[in-house]
């Protein structure tokens, strides 16, 4: 199959065998280059993309381990997304980021760089941060919420309730050079929160009781234009 093919398989699955919301995708840039960044809870988080006005023009980034399961890995190779080995530095997956956000497209990845066994957020790590600080691109984030459940929702003959949160579009500040480590961190947890504040508390894992989190919430309600969680 190729990109197309596979996009209209997935897309007709979601359509007939899930129900899924997206909430306020016009926070979301109709055109021009961005990373989102968005909470792992199972397989189907990112083929849920699939459900975004933009999703022709995203590329997500999966991780190299999964390319030996016979279905899932083929399905992503067939969908031309990126192939990251996370053991390394993969400057071959980064080359294709830098390429595919020069030509005005989406990345979207996982911050927490694996599936969250948790069932909520684990600690972010810092690979977002430099793609975002190397590329000066802004950042939007989505928030997953109900995929954790569509195995036991399936094998009761419902169809999985998923939802899809966006964020409102930011810009990262530049990493601090004299102050690396601290400022590469502090952007990490930012990204993070935001995911965060758009998730009911049940989902924040190791960022439950951060304040960054409900003072988004609380500048977000203030917008009047979006849809934030209250707990």
């Amino acid at each position: 199959m190729n990109r197309a093919q596979v996009f209209r398989m997935v897309k007709w699955l979601y359509n007939n065998l899930t129900h899924v919301t997206v909430e306020n995708e016009h926070l979301m840039p109709k055109e021009g280059a961005c990373i989102i960044t968005l909470n792992h809870l199972s397989r189907l988080d990112f083929p849920a993309l699939i459900q975004l006005e933009r999703y022709n023009d995203i590329y997500c980034v999966a991780a190299d381990t999964y390319r030996s399961f016979p279905i899932f890995g083929k399905i992503i190779s067939d969908s031309d997304m990126i192939w990251i080995d996370r053991t390394k530095a993969d400057f071959t997956a980064m080359k294709r980021i830098m390429t595919e956000l020069r030509n005005g497209k989406i990345i979207a990845l996982a911050p927490e760089g694996t599936r969250s066994k948790t069932q909520a957020l684990l600690q972010g790590k810092e690979g977002v941060t430099m793609i975002a600080s190397k590329t000066r691109v802004p950042l939007i984030s989505l928030s997953v919420i109900g995929t954790e459940k569509w195995m036991d929702e399936i094998k009761h003959f419902r169809k999985p309730r998923i939802t899809l949160r966006c964020g409102p579009l930011y810009q990262l500040p530049p990493i601090d050079p004299d102050n690396r480590e601290e400022s590469l961190r502090k952007a990490t947890d930012e990204v993070m929160c935001r995911i965060a504040a758009n998730l009911p508390d049940r989902y924040h894992g190791f960022y439950k009781g951060n304040p960054r989190i409900n003072e988004l919430r609380e500048e977000w309600r203030a917008r009047g234009d979006m849809i934030v969680p209250e707990s």
